[in-house]
């Protein structure tokens, strides 16, 4: 499956890579997954960064708009990273419109640390040379290459 969710800060704050072309089936998949981390979540907001650097399709708005995990009430700030395809853009900006989602978008991953890091004190420092290695360990590992 072309997306895989990691936690940055353990219930807090997940990292979400998007590569290749996603299905709807998939999309399904990732919802149900997606769903299950924000019940377990012992904060009351689960913030998420979606980094799209490699990503090259995802399902159409229609899809889109059936993901569950967008309406629940844990979900913080929607971060999404490297989004270069304007209508890429316009669906996720759309999707995120239509579910009320707290929303921005970055150039980079780092800058997406440094907004949350802003807006909500209770996460642990994120511009620090161990969440750089946790991320990198994570990017090396969804697409074998160092990031």
């Amino acid at each position: 499956m072309p997306i895989r969710i990691d936690f940055l800060v353990d219930q807090h704050l997940s990292y979400t890579s998007v590569w290749d072309t996603m299905t709807t089936e998939q999309l399904r998949a990732y919802d149900v997954q997606a769903m299950k981390l924000l019940d377990a979540s012992s904060y009351p907001l689960l913030h998420t960064i979606y980094d799209y650097t490699h990503a090259k399709s995802i399902p159409p708005l229609r899809e889109m708009l059936n993901l569950k995990a967008g309406k629940h009430p844990k979900v913080g700030w929607v971060v999404f990273v490297n989004v270069q395809d304007i209508m890429l853009r316009f669906i996720l900006s759309s999707t995120a419109q239509l579910f009320r989602l707290r929303l921005r978008m970055m150039n980079s991953v780092d800058e997406a640390l440094e907004f949350l890091q802003s807006v909500d004190s209770t996460l642990p420092n994120l511009t620090g040379s161990e969440m750089k290695q946790k991320l990198r360990t994570i990017q090396e590992s969804v697409h074998g290459i160092p990031a």
